[in-house]
């Protein structure tokens, strides 16, 4: 394959994806991973995808994805879980069969995670096993599990030593991490992409509560970003998503008087999503920490039109859209800030609707799945022939 024409052998070329989960289940890395799985399969590569499964038992299922092309995708069986770690105990065993079966030219696994990281350290110890060339897509650093940091940080190190190339999605990841520090001349910055459906077939009215999509959990700040809504008169929130703080946010809209001005809609679909975007003023992503690496439903409110208000976080978060243009960026944490912002959006029909439209042009431009695609089609060309930066 070219690295000037990603294109040109695509048909040829047999691709294996080694993750963690893969959707329904909702989270940044997995919803990254069915956009390039499917994307590439679309595209006429052949694509298999291994990720931990719901049960004790392997599955094996054929998805077909939106553009035509198949999926083949594995949910390996596990044993339970370790602070969101599932045990796929048999992964090492697993690989080596789907690998020396399938054939594949290339292997892309997705980091942070370290049973598969473990497991393949294990194959490439394994004498006389020639393993395809690995492609890491690097997603983020972990950062609130300092004792599980620690632990893992070797098998992590490992696979990015023997790592042909790897793949961040923001600049500030490939800059900031401490974890690619020694590796960053080898890391190419090929951010996310989304398909254009359902986000493309949303017309916004903008018109509607403020909403917030993500897990329930302390580093999206979900509690500043109710304590900022409180000092907005007459603004309404919706929440979709589930999560532990679910509880305790939902004990501060009480504390706060805001109970006619908040609703939980708990976990939806994509379409439920896009139905939701359809009605937002704008999009709220109020993370507290570097947690939050990138922020992908701000793809999905940007492909629908609408208005973001995202955190200044030393991470790919701010790189996603143009401040002032597509939307506005606060300090993380602050209260006043990000009622500032809201109280702004919440007046302004002409700033929400020239922000929306600005969003979507520059979601068009720089962040469908096509082109993430193309960037990464190319990427493996270069590792194809030697090289190990962004194409």
């Amino acid at each position: 394959m070219s690295a000037r024409d990603p294109w040109t052998t695509i048909r040829a070329m047999r691709i294996m994806h080694v993750g963690k989960y893969y959707p329904p289940y909702r989270g940044g890395m997995e919803t990254a991973l069915q956009a390039l799985a499917e994307g590439q399969a679309a595209a006429g590569a052949a694509v298999s995808v291994v990720v931990a499964g719901g049960g004790s038992e392997d599955v094996r299922e054929v998805l077909g994805g939106e553009g035509g092309g198949s999926v083949v995708l594995l949910r390996a069986g596990v044993a339970g879980t370790i602070q969101s770690q599932p045990l796929t105990l048999g992964l090492p065993a697993l690989l080596r069969r789907e690998i020396a079966g399938w054939r594949p030219d290339i292997v892309h696994l997705h980091l942070p995670n370290p049973l598969a990281a473990a497991a393949w350290l294990a194959l490439a110890a394994l004498p006389g096993h020639d393993l395809p060339p690995l492609a890491v897509w690097y997603h983020a650093d972990i950062t609130r599990q300092r004792l599980g940091r620690r632990l893992v940080s070797p098998l992590l190190q490992g696979c990015l030593r023997r790592a042909t190339g790897i793949a961040v999605a923001s600049g500030a990841l490939r800059d900031g991490s401490p974890v690619l520090a020694s590796h960053r001349d080898r890391v190419a910055v090929l951010p996310f992409g989304l398909p254009l459906q359902p986000w493309s077939e949303v017309e916004p009215r903008r018109d509607g509560p403020f909403l917030f999509v993500g897990r329930l959990v302390p580093y999206k700040g979900g509690d500043v970003l109710l304590r900022a809504l409180a000092r907005v008169p007459g603004a309404e929130l919706v929440l979709v998503g589930e999560g532990p703080c679910g509880p305790g946010w939902a004990a501060l809209v009480d504390e706060l008087g805001l109970g006619g001005r908040v609703r939980f809609a708990g976990t939806l679909d994509e379409t439920g999503i896009a139905a939701r975007l359809g009605e937002a003023r704008a999009l709220v992503l109020p993370s507290v920490d570097e947690s939050e690496a990138f922020g992908l439903v701000q793809l999905e409110a940007m492909a629908a039109g609408v208005p973001v208000v995202a955190t200044d976080l030393p991470t790919g978060v701010p790189e996603v859209g143009i401040p002032g243009e597509t939307g506005l960026l606060v300090s993380p944490g602050d209260v006043d800030g990000l009622a500032a912002a809201l109280a702004r959006l919440h007046g302004d029909a002409a700033l929400r609707r020239r922000l929306g439209e600005a969003g979507r042009r520059r979601f068009r431009e720089r962040f469908t799945r096509e082109k993430m695609i193309e960037r990464t089609l190319a990427w493996y060309g270069t590792l194809q022939h030697g090289g190990a930066t962004s194409p």
